[in-house]
């Protein structure tokens, strides 16, 4: 009785050792066959990828052509690691992409780094693997019936499918991202190296356009030095928005911009300076630029003296006003001389007196729009400008008397005074 059971049981055992191996004969012939089907049908494939992708990105047909010997090696590299992942063994773990050859790493690392370097956008590359997974995954469950995998390898086949889309993806991601920090960083470096070319004691044209080119900037005919912070200033509280052709500059503790005077340039700079209270200098040749950041430092000076707007100093409106206040003790000597006739007066009246004739000045004898600035009937312009011409006798009808008092009171009173 007893080996009749152990004859029964050995045979079983060996019924089902026959039947085991008779299946996994079966699955690894199964596996051979969709093997040797994609290998077949793989440059089949690559075209009706190609074909798909160049719908989505017109420039994959001409990097299939630049890479074709690449990718058709592929086929020896990555059918076998697909087909590999629908053996029994990997059927017992979690789905794991086969990984990619080095070859076709740096392959997609530089269609990346290509992408950015024409200017392209990243999402329609990666929308295009997605359409040619789609149609690679076409041929391979077609394969896949023909070669009589069961539902559980196809499966795993279409989640590797797509696994490896997704590092494809990746990789090319990073070779995108790569490429546009070393580009930044190039151009960053590039620029710095450009305003401080420009920013030199004497810069050499020649040698400002090569580093221009270099630096990717369209060279203006004129630039001009946008003060920010001069030397002991504190820093800066806000951050004004820096437009993508203008150059930063440090001189020391001076920070600005450099800036091309092109059409339009007045209203960029008041969007971007926002509350910051800048001075922009002078419009000179590139080759000149200090003499643009010296003219504004000198701006700076008068506008913290408040002979200048506190906020935002166009240079080439003020020049006038530079000029007369650009040696305070001339100036003080000036009005010295020129007001003394004044000094005989109360004070409360001499204010009366200054306030009238600057505006009676500035206005060319206007007694209507001295009344209208002042705020007064004409009747008392009349009556104050009487006042002003006993003090001062003939000198209001001497040009070159008047045009010393001009200098003293409306160009050399702070705006608003």
């Amino acid at each position: 009785m007893g080996n009749d059971i152990g004859e029964a049981w050995s045979v079983t055992h060996a019924m089902t050792e026959r039947a085991r191996l008779s299946v996994a004969h079966a699955r690894n012939a199964q596996s051979q066959a969709l093997e040797r089907l994609l290998t077949e049908q793989f440059n089949a494939i690559m075209l009706d990828v190609s074909a798909e992708l160049d719908i989505v990105w017109p420039a994959c047909l001409a990097f299939a052509d630049q890479h074709g010997t690449q990718l058709s090696n592929a086929a020896d590299r990555v059918i076998p690691r697909l087909v590999g992942t629908i053996d029994d063994d990997a059927l017992e773990h979690t789905a794991v992409s086969p990984e990619l050859d080095p070859l076709l790493v740096a392959m997609f690392e530089q269609l990346g780094r290509t992408q950015f370097q024409q200017g392209r956008d990243l999402n329609g590359l990666l929308t295009a693997y997605q359409s040619g997974a789609q149609v690679a995954w076409e041929h391979i469950s077609r394969a896949a019936i023909e070669a009589q995998l069961d539902s559980r390898r196809v499966s795993r086949l279409a989640q590797t499918l797509f696994m490896l889309t997704h590092d494809i993806s990746a990789r090319t991601t990073d070779g995108y991202v790569r490429e546009q920090s070393e580009r930044g960083l190039v151009s960053h470096r590039a620029r710095g190296e450009l305003s401080g070319l420009l920013m030199s004691s004497l810069p050499d044209r020649n040698g400002v356009l090569l580093a221009a080119d270099r630096a990717g900037w369209a060279v203006p005919d004129q630039l001009a030095f946008v003060l920010l912070r001069d030397d002991g200033e504190p820093p800066l509280r806000t951050s004004p928005r820096l437009d993508p052709e203008w150059l930063v500059v440090h001189v020391d503790d001076v920070v600005g911009w450099l800036v091309p005077w092109v059409a339009g340039i007045r209203s960029r700079l008041e969007r971007a300076v926002g509350d910051t209270s800048a001075v922009i200098g002078p419009p000179v040749p590139i080759t000149d630029a200090r003499r643009s950041m010296r003219v504004a430092r000198i701006a700076r000076r008068l506008q913290v003296g408040g002979a200048l707007p506190d906020r935002l100093v166009f240079v080439p409106d003020h020049l006038d006003t530079m000029l007369v206040h650009r040696n305070p003790d001339l100036l003080a000597a000036l009005r010295d001389r020129v007001l003394a006739p004044l000094d005989r007066v109360p004070e409360g009246t001499r204010d009366r007196l200054v306030e009238t004739l600057t505006s009676w000045l500035r206005h060319f004898g206007s007694r209507a729009a001295v009344a209208a600035e002042l705020h007064i009937h004409p009747q008392t312009v009349r009556y104050r400008m009487d006042q002003v011409r006993q003090v001062f006798g003939d000198v209001l009808d001497d040009p070159e008397q008047r045009e010393q008092l001009f200098l003293a009171l409306v160009w050399g009173s702070p705006p608003g005074r």
